[in-house]
């Protein structure tokens, strides 16, 4: 079985589903590498979104020679990734390839070296259940009689990985079949030294806001991490907040902006700022929210504080605004309209091609082979078979 999957021919990697859980933004005139591309599929979407330029490197000659076949507008290589060059790029994945590799911070280093100062860097891994900041040696069963084992980390470890870049979880990818672990996604850009402006007129409350910014007893609160409380019982809530704060089933991650929707467009962020108020008050009162709250909502919970007798400072941060191309994201017709452009891509009359190559048909019967579409673009083409 081919490792990615094509609509003329069945694959272990379910690359449609994967594609749409990586939340890759819009690529064009975008440059792109893919690192471990296979077979080209996710270097086909990014030309697909009409990205100035795609280039996808694997170690496996047969992967790369099929890849250049199925898109040609691509530029492929059968390269280590040591051997990338200086090029930089505007968007680089590395999807299930991280644990192959000898030192995977030296890996995350490279490609973060290979990234333009506004670009984005997407990975999909294998990340092992645990709390400590290690990496935990997994057995995979590669066939029925081969095995192996590699080092997947935590999301501590993972963490440890991406402290000295500006990163971000996004979720759950899909799960496939043999996963000894769970896959999840981050996006990672580079870090920027921060400039807090503080330009309100006189007797706004500037000096008062920086001297209570820069103690050290002013208590934080991140947002995801009072969730991941509440949802253990370790913070009391309402019923109706907790059915809210749920797991990804299976597992002990959260989506946390798609529970700060549904806790706003429910009328439960009174709640949740309650809550916020009630922790501050053991520290000292002064508090830092660091949490995502829908713009329709801001001017509200900014209002709960202030009229709970907060001295309210909301801060916005400027790149949220301004909208970077990485953080937008393209609609799901487009993936959809991408399967279609593959379905025709390498479309050809089966049933006459079957008819001219009449042992072709008896494989199949036999099950020994997919699809005429399979033999031809796999063999037929190499053997010159007729197509009818």
């Amino acid at each position: 079985m081919s490792y990615q999957d094509f609509p003329w021919q069945k694959g272990g990697s379910l690359s449609f589903k994967k594609l749409t859980s990586l939340s890759l933004p819009p690529l064009q005139g975008k440059k792109v590498l893919d690192v471990g591309c296979n077979e080209g599929y996710f270097s086909g979407w990014a030309s697909f979104q009409r990205a100035s330029f795609v280039k996808g490197i694997d170690k496996q000659q047969k992967s790369i020679e099929q890849a250049r076949i199925w898109f040609p507008q691509c530029r492929f290589s059968c390269i280590d990734w040591c051997e990338l060059g200086s090029e930089k790029y505007d968007l680089i994945i590395c999807l299930s390839a991280i644990h192959y590799a000898a030192d995977q911070q030296q890996l995350i280093d490279l490609l973060m070296s290979r990234l333009e100062p506004d670009g984005l860097l997407v990975l999909e891994l294998g990340i092992a259940d645990g709390e400590g900041d290690e990496f935990i040696p997994i057995t995979r069963n590669i066939t029925a009689t081969v095995t192996d084992t590699r080092l997947f980390p935590t999301h501590n470890k993972m963490h440890s990985l991406l402290d000295k870049y500006s990163s971000k979880y996004m979720g759950s990818s899909v799960m496939q079949a043999g996963d000894p672990v769970p896959r999840h996604v981050y996006h990672v850009c580079h870090t920027r030294p921060y400039a807090i402006l503080l330009m309100d007129g006189h007797y706004a409350g500037k000096t008062s806001f920086v001297e209570a910014i820069i103690c050290e007893d002013i208590f934080r609160i991140r947002g995801e991490g009072l969730y991941h409380e509440i949802a253990d019982g370790k913070v009391f809530a309402s019923d109706s907040l907790k059915d809210l704060i749920q797991y990804v089933p299976g597992t002990k991650h959260m989506i946390p902006p798609q529970i700060t929707e549904n806790i706003c467009t429910k009328g439960l962020l009174p709640e949740f700022i309650q809550i916020c108020r009630h922790l501050a008050e053991k520290h000292g009162k002064n508090l830092v929210l660091e949490h995502y709250i829908p713009y329709a909502h801001r001017e509200k919970a900014a209002m709960l504080f202030h009229e709970a007798g907060y001295f309210v400072v909301d801060i916005a941060m400027y790149a949220a605004y301004k909208q970077p191309w990485y953080v937008k994201r393209p609609p799901h017709k487009q993936y959809v309209a991408y399967q279609d452009y593959l379905e025709r891509l390498c479309d050809i009359d089966e049933e006459a091609y079957l008819a001219a190559n009449p042992d072709v048909a008896q494989m199949i019967s036999e099950g020994k082979l997919p699809s005429a579409r399979y033999h031809y673009w796999y063999f037929g083409r190499r053997e010159k078979r007729k197509l009818s």
